[in-house]
């Protein structure tokens, strides 16, 4: 078994004023963490695929004539369903991260994770079948799985973002020679940063798995059933080689329940007869050893690493609006393909635009915009990648709104699409016309969310990764929630007011998040 603590705080380096003004250079990244960014791609592989038929087989008839379905529930209690389950995938994650800080480590967690996912999944694709075939089991098999399933990614996900981070330990700074013979200085900064970049690359190759299910869903007979099958075999597959691999892995020990600790050490600092950090160490000694769990030193440390994980935590709040506006592409633009011209293809193949737009375009970002920003000495730090993210899913949302005004501006149907005629005929308009939402939406991604997960773990207190990225994840729920209460009126003719106030609400967010940003500069300056 393979255990390493982790440092509280990175070692301090004594370097020369020379090598102080070498350029900074990424380093080698260990096998170890591709091989943790290989069972995170399969992971989101089978959940993105699993998530991306989920509006066609909840709303959709399996006797509908364009675009087989199979429960029937139409467009609004579709979007509902599949936001609560958002919300409840988002929320888990802090159960998952309690439990690896707190009690079992990332690792024992992580194969608890698998157990589950694999469960659910499996009940999911069985009652699918069931469904197609003898037409019962598919609501209640649907609830019972997709509530394991939100379990099981919902205990992988936090604690696999930081174990990656755990198969690359400390290293000394060093200056290495470059093939063009000059000096650099290795940054485990900018290492860092490439490994977070990567894994989200990997992370959308994963998402294109979608372009299998959904063609599969369509095609097939009994498509939902070996839709969701494709994805059991890529859980499966996953946490066959994490175990395999199990004892091989570096992982950080769980450093104790740090919620109980620091409700003890505040329930300590209200208690007149407890020492205090100001009495002198004779007055200290004579009420409770210094290096007893009780300690102030001790509790300082532990109230000093709550707020720095809450001081993470506020670069948080606008990613509710981000998420609402990243979460349309399960559910309502899905519908909004719908009822465009789709030239035989499924409309909710339209999705994989986005993770199509994130694999073009981030290594641009990577290999080209952050360094030529950083050579002329412009400060592009994640908080401000996170403002021009939210702007970027502004545009993207804008847009969408403007292609539904065209949508109800077009026959046959106008503002009924799917509904004058029989046969459920789409209106005049390409589905083409959806291709910027999704590319703007990417940018949003590749910028915020990947500043976002960096943040968050570069600023928690080691007792605490896995919890702040719980909590990332968790306000990720809170835009899922207010997807939620926008399913109450999405559905026809009322779609484009839908997207005009999102909108104004990302809109906001937005110009709120880049005013607090301005204030901070201009203050620690």
């Amino acid at each position: 078994m393979s255990e390493r603590k982790e440092p509280d705080s990175p070692p301090v380096e004594s370097v020369n004023s020379s090598e102080e003004d070498l350029p900074a250079v990424r380093g080698r990244v260990p096998y170890k963490v591709w091989l943790v960014q290989g069972l995170y791609f399969l992971e989101r592989a089978a959940f993105y695929g699993l998530s991306q038929p989920l509006q066609n087989y909840l709303q959709l008839s399996p006797d509908d004539p364009i675009r087989p379905g199979a429960l029937g529930l139409g467009q609004a209690r579709a979007v509902l369903i599949i936001y609560i389950w958002f919300v409840y995938s988002y929320s888990t994650p802090l159960i998952g991260g309690l439990l690896a800080d707190c009690w079992l480590g990332r690792r024992k967690t992580i194969q608890v994770g698998f157990l589950i996912y694999v469960l659910g999944l499996s009940i999911v694709t069985a009652t699918a079948f069931t469904q197609r075939i003898y037409g019962t089991g598919g609501l209640p098999g649907f609830i019972v799985g997709m509530l394991l399933v939100g379990a099981g990614t919902g205990t992988v996900k936090p604690n696999i973002t930081v174990f990656l981070i755990d198969q690359f330990p400390e290293e000394e700074p060093k200056v290495v020679t470059l093939k063009n013979g000059k000096s650099a200085m290795v940054s485990r900064e900018l290492t860092i940063q490439f490994i977070w970049n990567a894994n989200y690359w990997m992370i959308n190759v994963g998402g294109l798995c979608g372009i299998i299910t959904t063609n599969v869903e369509r095609y097939a007979y009994a498509g939902f059933g070996f839709a969701f099958l494709i994805c059991l075999c890529l859980i499966v597959t996953s946490a066959t080689i994490f175990q395999a691999g199990y004892t091989k892995f570096e992982t950080a020990p769980p450093s104790g329940n740090a919620i109980a600790d620091l409700f003890g050490a505040l329930r300590r600092r209200r208690n007149p007869a407890h020492p205090r950090p100001d009495q002198t160490e004779v007055e200290v000694q004579s009420s409770v050893q210094e290096d007893s769990p009780a300690s102030p030193s001790n509790d300082a440390a532990i109230i000093a690493d709550a707020k720095s994980a809450l001081r993470a935590c506020l670069v948080f709040l606008p990613f509710p609006a981000l998420m609402l506006s990243i979460n349309l592409m399960d559910s309502t633009l899905i519908a909004q393909a719908g009822t465009m011209q789709t030239n035989g293809l499924p409309n909710d193949i339209m999705y994989n635009l986005n993770p199509i737009s994130v694999m073009v375009f981030l290594p641009f970002f990577q290999s080209w915009i952050y360094p030529t920003l950083a050579k002329k000495k412009i400060n592009f730090s994640p908080e401000h990648r996170i403002g021009v993210g939210l702007f970027c899913a502004t545009l993207a949302i804008a847009y969408a709104t403007g292609i539904q005004h065209l949508i109800y501006a077009t026959g046959p149907c106008f503002s009924r699409p799917l509904k004058c005629l029989p046969g459920n005929i789409p209106n005049d308009v390409s589905v083409g016309f959806q291709t910027p939402t999704y590319v703007f939406l990417g940018w949003a991604e590749i910028l915020a969310i990947v500043a976002g997960t960096q943040l968050a773990y570069s600023r928690a207190p080691a007792s605490m990764k896995s919890i702040v990225q719980a909590l990332f994840n968790l306000f990720s729920a809170l835009g899922s929630l207010l997807g939620g209460g926008v399913s109450f009126a999405a559905y026809d003719p009322n779609m484009v007011i839908v997207y005009g106030s999102i909108t104004g609400l990302l809109l906001f967010v937005t110009l709120g998040f880049e005013l607090s940003y301005f204030v901070r500069r201009k203050r620690s300056n």
